[in-house]
Order: structure tokens, then C-alpha cells, then sequence
């Protein structure tokens, strides 16, 4: 599997640095971009993409790949590179640029995403000195140990139906060697605790499910007290309940907690990176 890296930076009012490099940082090419010709997109993201009913993503996808290839056909020309092989594309953004839906890069043919075999555009969050993006290609040969959590405090509606949440999981892994286990009280405390009993690394995936919110300009899921209360709990406290075993990957199944404005809020998913998680899926 090779990497990508891809890092988009505004400097000023309409200019993007865009720089990439495979595996050596010390190769990074650098082209610059106008950020007029996507200006809109940002905009139109809440209602052509972060919606119910969206409107065609391919368009979205077309338009921003168009604008990352230019006419000096830069992407399309990396990626034949490596013709036949997995490729990530780990997209580093700032400001405006960060609510883009980059997970719809579209060349024209098909979204990447769906090609053989994929290329697969995902967020890359730089955290302390890590400049490179890595790959544990070191599979265990056991069940993927996944734990599924899901919270209905009292008095929070709409109430979400759990259960089929965790029948799609199931029926999605049929056939494939999965260990789900479900904790029942909704409370990051017990999931701790839970987690906690467990040899270091023992799950590979925490699943949690349920409403999120964002309030005075911080995200927060909302779990239950051990009474069922509503608990509206921080990135900083899902990782100081869970910072002895943090798992390969979280998965917050809750609105929004993949949204991002810019540097003015920063998502849960990526609270949770800077508090020590390796990967999170968001909404």
C-alpha cells in the first residue's frame, strides 16, 4: 500500500499552497492553487453533501479533483504512478478548506473510492512530530475484536433504534471473523472499566452510538450516568476513560462528530487525535 501525503494550506486571501510527497517529506513538491475556483463549495457542502437529501456527489467530487489536478494533470499522473496498487490519499487541510468533502474525489470515471483496487482520500491530522502517515501491515491472524456501545439518556430524543444499528453490523461481517461485544449501560465509565479488564490492545474497535452536540464551540457525545442520566461527555474524558487501551480505530456514530469550521472548531474526531486516538470515523 503506498501513501499519498497531501497538505493544503491558505496563504492569504485567495492563494492554497498544495504540497505532496509519497514517503520522504525531504521530496515534497509544492504547486499553488486559487481559491476562488472552489469558493463556493465550502458553502454549498451543507446542503449538497451534509444533508439528508443530498444533490449529486459526483459533481462535488469532479469539481475537486479537477482543482487539485489542474491543468498540469498533477494528481492524475501520482496515481498512475502506482497503476495497480492500494493507495491513501492522507489529505492535511486548514481553515476553509478542512469542511470540504474530500471523501467524494471523483476523476471523472468513478469516485476513487470505488476503484480496483480503491484509492481511498482520508483526513491526515499532523499531531506532535509526526510528519508521516503509516500503515500496520502486521494483521493478527484472529477475530477483529470490536465492542459496541450504544447511549439513550433519558429525555434526549429523537431515540435511535440501536439495535438495528448493531444488526447491520452483524449482517455486514457475516462470514468474516468477528468478536462483537456489546456493553449495555451507555456510561463511559463502565465502557472503561470494561476495556480496562482487557489485555492492552485486546480490541481493535470501539464503536459508540447516540446523539452528539456541539455547545459554546465544543463537541461533545452525549453518554448516560449510571442512573441513565444525560452525560454530555468530552473528547478529553472518552480518553481519559479509555487512554490505557485506545483501540486501532473509533467510531462515533453521532451527527456531527466529524465537523469541523475551519480552526475555529475543531471535531471530536479530531479532539480524539490530539488526545492520543490513531484513527476515528465521524459524521
Amino acid at each position: 500500500m503506498k501513501i499519498l501525503h497531501i497538505d493544503l494550506q491558505e496563504r492569504g486571501s485567495n492563494s492554497v499552497e498544495f504540497r505532496f510527497f509519497w514517503d520522504n517529506p525531504n521530496q515534497t513538491r509544492t504547486y499553488t492553487r486559487s481559491l476562488s475556483e472552489i469558493n463556493n463549495l465550502s458553502d454549498r457542502a451543507d446542503t449538497d453533501y451534509y444533508t439528508r437529501l443530498p444533490e449529486d456527489h459526483a459533481t462535488t467530487g469532479q469539481r475537486l479533483y479537477q482543482w487539485l489536478d489542474g491543468t498540469e494533470r498533477i494528481l492524475q499522473s501520482e496515481l498512475d504512478s502506482h497503476r495497480g496498487e492500494k493507495i491513501v490519499l492522507a489529505i492535511s487541510t486548514s481553515k476553509g478548506l478542512v469542511h470540504l468533502p474530500w471523501e467524494l474525489l471523483h476523476n471523472g470515471q468513478g469516485f476513487l473510492v470505488s476503484k480496483l483496487p480503491a484509492i481511498v482520500p482520508m483526513r491526515w491530522m499532523k499531531t506532535g512530530n509526526e510528519r508521516l502517515l503509516t500503515v500496520d501491515n502486521n494483521a493478527q491472524d484472529r477475530a477483529l475484536n470490536v465492542v459496541f456501545m450504544a447511549s439513550s439518556a433519558k429525555g434526549v430524543t429523537p431515540i435511535l433504534d440501536f439495535e438495528a444499528e448493531e444488526g447491520k453490523i452483524l449482517k455486514a461481517t457475516r462470514g468474516k471473523p468477528l468478536s462483537l461485544t456489546v456493553e449495555e449501560s451507555g456510561c463511559i465509565q463502565e465502557l472503561g472499566e470494561l476495556i480496562a479488564s482487557k489485555d492492552r490492545g485486546y480490541f481493535d474497535v470501539i464503536h459508540l452510538s447516540g446523539h452528539a452536540t456541539i455547545k459554546e464551540r465544543k463537541p461533545y457525545f452525549i453518554t448516560e450516568t449510571e442512573y441513565g442520566d444525560r452525560q454530555d461527555t468530552s473528547a478529553e474524558d472518552i480518553a481519559r476513560e479509555l487512554q490505557f487501551n485506545l483501540p486501532k480505530l473509533l467510531f462515533l456514530s453521532g451527527c456531527r462528530t466529524g465537523y469541523s469550521d475551519g480552526d475555529e472548531i475543531l471535531s471530536m474526531a479530531e479532539k480524539l487525535l490530539q488526545n492520543g486516538a490513531k484513527a476515528v470515523l465521524g459524521w
